[in-house]
């Protein structure tokens, strides 16, 4: 009997001891108002830094690629924001991501055209019809806003072409 309790005492402690343990971001959830504050901010000052001349733009191929990458990079030499254009035979992707302290913000533009691009170079492009998608990458994992709120999805069901920067980095040879 004494055996069982101090079994049932040791299984307790170790239960304390693995919850108390356990990460606390698994509870975490994104509060879409702080995002939006957030990117308002980062609106205000990104325009006047800009208005000022203190961003310097770089643009760069992405290799293997039919897109190119923008980079809007601050005075202490810090990308800001990043704009990733990537070209297809029937559609055209375009990802902003902007570095807010913490996480990083994607919205993802894609057109879709009526014919292949190569079909006819002489007419203009038709665009059948436009998705747009927002996402935060925050502490390692990627949350999608869907109706009004940002649910945690697998890396592979989000159609962004890059987590990260480093990655953005890597596609244009840096």
């Amino acid at each position: 009997m004494k055996s069982n309790i101090k079994f049932l005492s040791l299984f307790f402690v170790l239960c304390i001891l693995i919850t108390g343990c356990m990460d606390s971001s698994v509870n975490k959830k994104i509060n879409i108002n702080n995002i939006k504050s957030d990117i308002s901010g980062f609106y205000k000052k990104f325009s006047t830094d800009y208005l000022d001349e203190e961003i310097t733009v770089v643009n760069k191929d992405i290799i293997g690629w039919d897109g190119e990458v923008v980079k809007y990079i601050d005075t202490n030499n810090k990308v800001s924001r990043c704009t990733v254009i990537i070209y297809g035979e029937d559609e055209k992707s375009t990802s902003e991501y902007y570095f807010i302290d913490g996480y990083i913000y994607v919205t993802t533009l894609k057109e879709y055209y009526t014919y292949p691009i190569y079909y006819s170079y002489n007419r203009p492009i038709d665009i059948m019809y436009r998705t747009f998608d927002e996402s935060v990458i925050y502490d390692g994992m990627i949350y999608e806003l869907v109706n009004g709120e940002f649910i945690k999805k697998n890396i592979e069901d989000i159609k962004i072409p890059y987590t990260s920067l480093q990655e953005i980095n890597e596609a244009t040879g840096e």
